[in-house]
């Protein structure tokens, strides 16, 4: 049914919403400081701790500490 009327146009569409707040990207000291305070901490972990005594436990393994003097 073309009509000899035209539809009405259809009202503009809304503004678009404002853009959020640009995030605050770190600088390359930042990062540079993250990753070597990574590595410190991996470094630590994996670190054999030793006494007098030998191999101290550290808590890591699950395996039971072997036996070091007669009768223990």
């Amino acid at each position: 049914m073309g009509g000899i009327f035209s539809s009405p146009s259809p009202p503009p569409p809304p503004p678009p919403p404002p853009a959020p707040d640009p995030v605050p990207t770190e600088s390359e000291a930042e990062v540079a400081e993250k990753a070597a305070r990574e590595r410190r901490r991996r470094a630590q972990s994996e670190t054999i701790a030793t006494s007098w005594r030998g191999v101290e436990s550290g808590g890591a393994s699950s395996a039971p500490a072997p036996k070091r003097l007669l009768g223990e």
